[in-house]
């Protein structure tokens, strides 16, 4: 239970904080990967970053514990 609280939090603060870093830094340079998001608003970009950051995050998390699962 414990595990999956930390789970759940790490990727609950993970996905604003790569949305932040990103919409604070990445957005500045004209070969941003991210072109198409950073010319939207801010606040647009940055509630997209979150939701992508945390579908990536959490398919990521599923695909390692039935890994792990099926490795026992």
């Amino acid at each position: 239970m414990f595990r999956a609280l930390i789970y759940a939090l790490s990727i609950l603060h993970l996905g604003p904080g790569f949305a932040f870093a990103v919409v604070a830094f990445g957005c500045d340079s004209s070969l941003s990967w991210f072109e198409s998001i950073c010319q939207q608003d801010t606040f647009s970009a940055f509630i997209k970053l979150t939701l992508g950051a945390w579908a990536v995050m959490i398919v990521v998390l599923l695909a390692v514990l039935a890994y792990s699962r099926s490795t026992r």
